[in-house]
């Protein structure tokens, strides 16, 4: 679950503009951008009853709200799968463009790529494939194979800077003549902090892991539901605990 959530300002002459007035529609739109539920990709499983009952109004009022974010073209929804997106989140909570070397570029992908390939999905990648450099991630491929013939395709250029990076990085972390190890930094493994766990394959299953890992009991539905939805990660979960030991 995300300690915080970030709005820009700017939201409220930008992006909320359309729906000003319209009360079920703000309140939806800010559940969406902070949500426990939420993933810094404003890509996620969240059904309308969740987002109801969170703002404690029917689910007719949440749908409603909902729908109007959609024809403002702030967020889409698949209702068959109950995944929402909202569009600009992704470059609000990471940032509007990663260098090909952020390692919030692996972040990204995976999260993205745990999720099933539908209109929606294929959206996202499209509207970030070129300023989150995606294109190259190995795990993306069958988004990058969907894309259209029309798609706009990274420069020449580009992919020439890329690659002469990644030549230079090798050769710093090669072996020498002697058979040493260069000077390279080394590889960390902090961009797995933000990888969700793998969707159990029931809620038992998920509750025996959550305790396992030592969540409290008055923790464990908020984490389930984000563990079933894809939407746990390690950080997440260090997160839960350190709150839970601080308050001990």
């Amino acid at each position: 679950m995300r300690k915080f959530a970030s709005i820009p300002p700017r939201v409220w002459q930008a992006d909320l503009k359309a729906v000003r007035g319209n009360l079920e529609a703000l309140a939806v739109h800010y559940h969406l951008t902070t949500s426990g539920h939420a993933n810094m990709l404003g890509l996620y499983y969240v059904p309308v009853t969740y987002i109801a009952h969170e703002i404690g109004c029917p689910e007719e009022g949440a749908s409603k709200g909902l729908l109007a974010l959609v024809e403002a073209k702030i967020c889409s929804y698949d209702f068959d799968r109950e995944l929402v997106w909202v569009h600009e989140m992704a470059a609000d909570q990471i940032a509007a463009q990663l260098s090909p070397k952020d390692k919030r570029v692996k972040g990204v992908a995976d999260q993205l790529a745990m999720l099933p390939i539908c209109p929606i999905t294929l959206s996202f990648y499209q509207r970030y494939r070129l300023s989150f450099h995606l294109y190259d991630e190995r795990n993306l491929e069958e988004f990058e194979l969907s894309m259209p013939e029309n798609a706009e395709a990274p420069s020449k250029a580009l992919r020439s800077k890329e690659k002469e990076k990644e030549k230079d990085k090798d050769l710093g972390k090669g072996e020498g003549p002697s058979g040493s190890r260069g000077s390279g930094k080394p590889t960390g493994t902090s961009d797995t902090m933000f990888t969700p766990y793998p969707i159990p394959k029931s809620s038992a299953e998920a509750k025996t892991f959550l305790l396992s890992k030592g969540v409290p009991a008055d923790q464990i539905d908020a984490c389930l539901r984000n563990l079933l939805g894809g939407n746990l990660t390690p950080y997440d979960l260090e997160g839960v605990l350190t709150d839970a030991r601080s308050a001990a």
